[in-house]
């Protein structure tokens, strides 16, 4: 959601019009400015919101005093089937899809890996999909995540 902004302009867009892309999409980092979908009114509050909550972390993770870590999760479009690959999903949903197992990973994978982890982290988190545009190397450098499902785009 604090990069769903991206979707709005190419060559991002043209997955939720189901048009595959020529070449490899840039991939969005951690680094990179967020930036809300201005899809609605709720959407773009929603979004706009997930933003100021990692502000927020951040800010109280460099207290002196702070005992805990922040770890912000950008999960990805999970839903509740499995079937990612039916017809009824564009390639904007499809292309940042995580599957259930892929976030229980993802879960695990921090648990396990809380003595290494610093005081303030960002992690996308999404399946192996074809067009994924989130660059998720951080997630296997530090928690060793590799995604085992995907979305893959049929050519027809």
């Amino acid at each position: 959601m604090t990069v769903f902004g991206y979707l709005e302009s190419e060559p991002y867009s043209s997955l939720a019009e189901n048009i595959q892309p020529k070449q490899p999409l840039k991939k969005i980092t951690i680094k990179d400015i967020s930036i809300p979908s201005h899809f609605n009114p709720s959407f773009e509050a929603y979004c706009s919101n997930k933003i100021f909550c990692e502000e927020l972390s951040k800010k109280h993770s460099s207290s002196a005093t702070t005992n805990f870590k922040f770890i912000c999760a950008r999960l990805r479009w999970i839903n509740t089937t499995v079937d990612i690959n039916c017809d009824l999903y564009d390639w904007s949903d499809k292309s940042i899809w995580c599957s259930h197992r892929d976030l229980c990973q993802f879960i695990d994978r921090v648990l396990d890996n809380q003595s290494i982890l610093r005081k303030f982290e960002i992690y996308f988190v999404s399946s192996n999909n074809d067009y994924c545009w989130v660059d998720m190397d951080n997630s296997r450098e530090d928690l060793n995540f590799v995604p085992r499902d995907g979305a893959k785009w049929k050519n027809t």
